[in-house]
C-alpha cells in the first residue's frame, strides 16, 4: 500500500472506526475454527432485526466482513465464528487473538437475510456459514429453522452438535464438492412452502440456488448470501 492510500485509510480508519474488545477466544480441535466472544460498547442490539456484518480490521488495510451471533443485548456482547481453513489475513487475525484484546471495525450493518413471516427456514451451507445461521436462528427462533451444514472436520461436527442448541444438522464432508453433498441431503427434504436460505461459497450458493429452483414443485423462496470464492 502506498503512503497516500495508507495515510487516506488512517483518516477514515479514525473517522469511522470503533472498537470492541475481546472476551474469550476458543479454537475448537484442530484449531481452524474459532469463537471469538466480544464486547461491543454502544452497540444497540435490540435493533437488530436481521443478520447483521462488521467489517472487522484483520491486517494493515484489510478487512473483512463477520457475522455477530448469540448476542446479549444487556451487556452489549456477542460472538463470532470464524472458519480458518483457508491461509488467509482473516484466519491468521483470529489464530491470533487473546483475551482484553482491542479490535477495530467499521460499523455494523444489516445483511438481507432475516426470518420470513409465518415461513419455516431451511438453511443449506458450509463451514463459513456457521455464524450466519445461528444468527439466523436467534432471530426466526430454534423451532423455525432446520438444515445442514458441511463440516469437513469430525471433531468440529461433534462440537458444532454438543455446544449448540441448534436444529441444524452437522452433515460429513463424504465428496470433495459441497454442492453434491448438500444436493444429497435434500433428496430427504421436503422444501413445500419453506424459505431457503444458502450461505458459504460463492459459487456452491449460485449453483444450490439452481438446482432448488429447478426442483419439481418447489414453490417457495431461495434467498443467497455469499462469504467467499
Amino acid at each position: 500500500m502506498n503512503l497516500i492510500k495508507r495515510k487516506a485509510l488512517v483518516i477514515f480508519e479514525k473517522q469511522f472506526g470503533k472498537t470492541g474488545h475481546v472476551l474469550d477466544v476458543r479454537a475448537w480441535n484442530p484449531s481452524t475454527f474459532y469463537e471469538i466472544d466480544l464486547h461491543l460498547p454502544g452497540v444497540d442490539m435490540s435493533k437488530w432485526q436481521s443478520v447483521q456484518h462488521m467489517k472487522c480490521k484483520v491486517a494493515d488495510g484489510v478487512y473483512r466482513d463477520y457475522t455477530p451471533a448469540h448476542w446479549d443485548e444487556d451487556t452489549q456482547t456477542c460472538t463470532l465464528y470464524v472458519d480458518a481453513a483457508h491461509d488467509g489475513s482473516g484466519s491468521k487475525w483470529a489464530a491470533s487473538l487473546k483475551p482484553k484484546d482491542e479490535i477495530l471495525y467499521l460499523g455494523i450493518s444489516s445483511t438481507f437475510t432475516k426470518p420470513v413471516s409465518s415461513t419455516s427456514l431451511t438453511c443449506l451451507g458450509d463451514s463459513s456459514a456457521i455464524g450466519h445461521f445461528l444468527a439466523l436462528e436467534q432471530l426466526a427462533g430454534k423451532g423455525n429453522v432446520s438444515g445442514a451444514v458441511v463440516i469437513k472436520e469430525e471433531e468440529h461436527r461433534k462440537a458444532f452438535m454438543s455446544y449448540f442448541d441448534s436444529t441444524l444438522e452437522a452433515i460429513p464432508q463424504k465428496v470433495s464438492s459441497n454442492i453434491n453433498n448438500l444436493q444429497e441431503w435434500l433428496q430427504e427434504q421436503n422444501l413445500d412452502g419453506r424459505a431457503v436460505y444458502l450461505a458459504g461459497n460463492v459459487p456452491m450458493v449460485v449453483e444450490l440456488r439452481k438446482i432448488i429452483k429447478a426442483l419439481p414443485g418447489f414453490n417457495g423462496r431461495v434467498k443467497v448470501q455469499g462469504f467467499w470464492w
